[in-house]
């Protein structure tokens, strides 16, 4: 018989990131606490704080206008207690072939709702409802009438929105659990950002007016860093499925015809990167290859970028180039 879950909690600050997570871009400070160092891209400020005061927004998950006031915040700990023993295998062994199918399934839970639980995210929905609404109201239809059909309560909060969109994560579930997984690394001295919307998605391929970005759109890369040295990629199929074909041309040219081979192309070196992904090794990182993954996240990022060093040029370069970067994405339309 099913337990039926408690969703009522005293819990008033709430992390938007857990804290298990950032504990693994933390180091020691004083005492036995943790330090990490944050940047706030909406000051431009940088300073040091702790995994228990980082990503924190009070009662963040609760209903506050249901007559029971209940809360996600029980359930969010459930995902997040099942997925930090995955975690922290990964950081151990870091082979992601061991894990089983059940290791794949929590983890595919907790990048989902991981991706869906942000203060960005909430931003984001914002945005999108505010721009509907205009819409809507511009082809006559009443404010009561744009909400009732956006599914809006009374009075137009989006967060009632955000949080149905972030138990309604079983088709997110199923597009991550349909990737490839691998596991990316770096070197202590040029160690991943991690920020407060820390699952980043990339896409190589142009679709033109229709977009790349997308859980299910072909060529997909997502990406959520562990720690400070070890993250977590999902790519599509179809990127794999070109490392096969560019492995298979690439021996046909070396059998037949390496005198046509540049010496600049390194094709031994190639063969090796290739192998790594078609066999799901780990993958090693340079200092350059970092710099594009950590911009990655100053560009998600809604607010606050962290680092278990105090070293933000990165980010600082980003926002003097382009003041989009003061927020995380937006949709346009």
């Amino acid at each position: 018989m099913a337990v039926r879950l408690n969703l009522q909690t005293d819990v008033v600050r709430q992390h938007t990131v857990p804290r298990f997570l950032l504990k693994h871009f933390s180091t020691p400070g004083k005492g036995k606490r943790l330090r990490l160092y944050a940047f706030d891209k909406a000051t431009g400020r940088t300073y040091a704080t702790t995994p228990d005061d980082a990503t924190v927004r009070n009662t963040f998950y609760n209903l506050d206008n249901h007559p029971e006031r209940p809360s996600l915040e029980p359930l969010l700990g459930i995902y997040e207690h099942e997925a930090a023993p995955v975690i922290a295998g990964l950081l151990r062994h870091k082979d992601i072939r061991q894990l089983t199918a059940d290791d794949r399934y929590k983890l595919a839970v907790f990048v989902a709702v991981q991706r869906a639980r942000t203060f960005g995210e909430l931003e984001r929905i914002s945005g999108i409802m505010s721009v509907l609404v205009n819409k809507m109201a511009a082809i006559g239809a009443t404010e009561e009438q744009a909400g009732e059909t956006l599914g809006l309560s009374a009075g137009g909060d989006t967060k009632d929105v955000f949080l149905r969109q972030l138990v309604h994560q079983v088709s997110h579930i199923d597009h991550l659990l349909n990737k490839d997984w691998y596991l990316i690394e770096t070197k202590p001295e040029h160690p991943f950002y991690v920020s407060d919307n820390p699952v980043v998605l990339e896409n190589r391929n142009d679709f033109g007016p229709y977009g790349n970005i997308g859980l299910a759109v072909p060529g997909i890369q997502i990406y959520l860093p562990l720690s400070s040295t070890l993250m977590l990629a999902m790519y599509c199929p179809s990127i794999r499925g070109k490392m096969v074909r560019d492995k298979q041309n690439l021996q046909q040219l070396l059998a037949r015809s390496p005198h046509l081979i540049p010496r600049h192309m390194r094709p031994f070196d190639m063969l090796e990167h290739v192998n790594r992904h078609i066999d799901y090794l780990l993958i090693p990182l340079s200092a350059e290859n970092v710099m594009y993954y950590n911009s990655l996240q100053v560009e998600y990022a809604e607010q606050y970028v962290f680092s278990r060093e105090n070293e933000f040029s990165l980010v600082e370069k980003m926002l003097g180039d382009d003041e989009r970067f003061r927020t995380g994405p937006r949709f346009t339309f």
